[in-house]
């Protein structure tokens, strides 16, 4: 049992991936806020608690976009790669090698 590409990988798998990756990006944005929390210490947090939180806001954001730069990618990338299936509306328009009434032609 081999690695399934994007080829082989059933829609809803490809929207499992996506969606995994946006969790993952918001659990990793969270322990990049609870570290920055442990690490900085409470040297301030009393006096401007506002701009503390702001701060974690502006933190979390940053790693959270950072981090859901990847399942975008691949989000888009299945969007660009899924297979054209031919629909009602697929292919060149019937015609009869006549021009539309009221359309006539002019030659000289």
């Amino acid at each position: 049992m081999g690695i399934a590409t994007h080829e082989t990988m059933k829609p809803l798998h490809k929207v499992a991936v996506v969606a995994g990756g946006y969790l993952l990006a918001f659990l990793i944005a969270c322990a990049a806020v609870a570290l920055h929390s442990a690490l900085a210490g409470e040297s301030g947090d009393q006096a401007s608690g506002g701009m503390s939180a702001f701060g974690d806001l502006v933190l979390f954001v940053f790693v959270f976009g950072a981090v859901a730069l990847v399942p975008t990618a691949a989000g888009v990338f299945f969007f660009l790669t899924r297979e054209k299936r031919p629909g009602p509306f697929s292919g060149p328009p019937p015609s009869s090698g006549t021009p539309p009434a009221g359309h006539e032609s002019r030659r000289p």
